[in-house]
């Protein structure tokens, strides 16, 4: 299966006992963006990807009173103020080479622009429509002891050109520090974004992206999702806490909100 930053650990239903619908939840280092000023940290852009099981399909990432969602980072979100969005599905590809729009913070399932759908870089064989500049030509320096420093984005881009991107549904969730407003938290403990009908992967590895997240600092996040069966059954697997008919996955809780104890591969 993919390893990539990090791999989701697999444990069974506590209560209902069925076949285990994520097969890894990882996070991929997409682009390091050196900084202007000496002796700054580089802005770095993750991906937060869902490794499904076969004829599984996304239909939301949620929060709710039981069950907290929070994507942080010790620094703030890095939003594009000139052409970005909050929601994959508004980031128009004609501008990503306008400014640094590929290096936006936003929400999605499956989508990486209006007309592309996101698959991880090493995977990505097409090329790239990303350009050097505005984008660096050259790796990024490492930083920190860090080892996993993508190469350049004009070489890969991480970007399938996609016929129909759907539209994310926000369902109630505050979405505020992206966009244009600076802030290094989102939650909600009420809301969820989503697409009507649920979503696949568009590879063989049914891989969907649901966040893309580029700071200065550290990236922790306690998520939950709700994944449509062949059986089309909707099933809820949680980071933490599973009530009746819920599945616990511990992968879904990463960096600071990790459990000391959680058995992640």
């Amino acid at each position: 299966m993919i390893q990539q930053l990090c791999a989701g650990a697999i444990l069974l239903a506590p209560v209902i006992a069925r076949s285990q619908a994520i097969d890894s939840v990882f996070v991929e280092v997409y682009h390091v963006q050196p900084s202007d000023v000496t002796g700054e940290p580089p802005l770095t852009t993750y991906r937060i990807f869902v490794d499904l099981a076969p004829d599984h399909e996304l239909q939301m990432v949620y929060g709710d009173d039981k069950h907290q969602l929070r994507i942080h980072t010790t620094t703030a979100f890095h939003n594009d103020t000139l052409n970005g969005a909050k929601f994959a599905h508004q980031v128009n590809a004609d501008r990503l080479n306008a400014s640094l729009l590929a290096l936006d913070s936003w929400l999605t399932i499956g989508a990486a622009s209006d007309q592309h759908m996101a698959v991880p870089r090493a995977m990505d064989t097409d090329g790239s429509i990303l350009e050097c500049p505005p984008y660096p030509a050259r790796k990024g320096k490492k930083d920190g002891g860090r080892t996993n420093i993508p190469a350049p984005l004009c070489s890969s881009d991480g970007l399938m050109p996609y016929p129909e991107i759907r539209e994310v549904v926000n369902f109630n969730f505050a979405s505020g520090y992206l966009g244009k407003v600076k802030g290094n938290l989102l939650e909600t403990t009420n809301g969820a974004w989503a697409v009507l009908g649920g979503k696949a992967g568009v590879t063989e590895n049914n891989l969907l992206l649901i966040a893309q997240i580029s700071t200065t600092g550290t990236l922790s996040f306690l998520l939950n999702l709700q994944i449509e069966t062949p059986e089309h059954e909707p099933v809820k697997y949680v980071a933490r806490d599973p009530g009746p008919d819920e599945v616990l996955y511990e992968g879904l809780a990463y960096g600071q909100y990790r459990l000391p104890s959680s058995s992640g591969k």
